[in-house]
């Protein structure tokens, strides 16, 4: 048990403590700061070091750093916290707008428009293209089943029937009713007898499906896609989906806040991780310019591929972020269910 901090006796505030000395200051400032800043922050001081490092001994080697840090280790130290504490401080600042611009809301006009439209497309066309292959591999492992069905005699009409709607053909006329109702509930049930590679490719597909919202709501980005498709389903937003979370976590369990914050940091640090690393890449090759050839293509190379990396990382903290979303919906209409019985 707590005690409110306003029945505690006066006491006199150390220098430390005290809001108007230096390190009081400094506390407030560090205290603002979010954990899912410091990475990225960390990572941007690191990266423009190494760079200034290498365009200065004029090669892609850390050769002679330590003995440098060594004799100037004093003044590294005063202008790397600042430094750190300030990238910290711009990556928590654009944190929620890199989150928008991978999801993929970009500009109404101009070039954004047009990249906007062709992300669009894209993601359309690799809809289409999973749905294709999900066909393909539906009838191929129905071929490959109904070896299996047949020694369960199951009627061979059936199969055939079954067999024509994967095709998307008519089914045979001379079906009776009663095997268009087998087939029909075969339908639903046939897929636990194929072969376990097959039923593995089945449910990747099916997954990677259920990530697309509405035809008309498509987002020009897969992260777009899987938070919208959430967002889109949420039942108990009243209109204001970025207040939902706030509005609702009185009602959701301890476990399931605990782990939407911590999807929450993670999905803000990976996203800026994404913009850090490609703007740490950008900047590598006019500062690498005119070095050995294969330095000028490492160190870009290994920034994107922390940036893309980055990405993965945050489009698989975006879907543990949604799964705890629709816990919270479930939560919030549960409760809702309990006020009106």
């Amino acid at each position: 048990m707590t005690v409110d901090d306003t029945k505690q006796p006066d006491r006199q505030l150390s220098p430390a403590a005290d809001p108007e000395s230096v390190s009081g200051f400094v506390a407030r400032v560090l205290n603002q700061l979010s954990i899912s800043a410091w990475l990225p922050g960390a990572f941007l001081i690191a990266s423009l070091i190494s760079l200034g490092w290498f365009w200065k001994s004029g090669e892609v080697s850390f050769s002679g750093i330590g003995s440098f840090i060594q004799v100037n280790w004093i003044p590294v130290l005063i202008l790397a916290l600042p430094a750190l504490v300030i990238a910290t401080l711009l990556t928590q600042a654009f944190s929620f707008e890199a989150i928008r611009a991978l999801e993929g809301y970009w500009g109404h006009h101009g070039p954004a428009s047009v990249l906007r439209s062709l992300g669009i497309r894209y993601q359309l066309a690799r809809q289409r293209g999973l749905k294709m292959r999900q066909r393909k591999t539906l009838v191929t492992a129905f071929q490959r089943t109904k070896s299996r069905l047949s020694e369960r005699r199951v009627d061979g009409l059936v199969l055939l029937a079954i067999e024509n709607d994967l095709a998307l053909v008519p089914r045979p006329p001379d079906l009776t009713e009663n095997q268009h109702e087998e087939a029909d509930e075969l339908q639903l049930q046939w897929v636990k007898y194929c072969e376990p590679w097959d039923n593995a490719k089945l449910t990747r597909f099916e997954l990677e499906l259920k990530e697309f919202p509405e035809h008309s709501r498509i987002m020009p980005t897969k992260l777009g896609n899987i938070l919208r498709t959430t967002e889109d389903r949420l039942r108990n937003t009243n209109g204001d989906l970025e207040g939902f979370v706030m509005a609702h976590r009185g009602v959701a369990s301890a476990r399931v806040l605990e782990h939407h914050d911590q999807f929450r940091t993670r999905l803000d640090m990976y996203c800026m991780l994404v913009f850090v690393a490609a703007t740490a890449a950008l900047v590598s090759l006019p500062l690498l310019w005119g070095m050995p050839i294969l330095g000028q293509i490492a160190v870009p190379l290994a920034l994107v591929a922390v940036s893309w990396a980055s990405y993965r990382a945050a489009l698989s903290s975006a879907r543990g972020y949604v799964t705890t979303l629709r816990q919270i919906d479930a939560a919030a209409l549960a409760a809702l269910g309990s006020k009106t019985s």
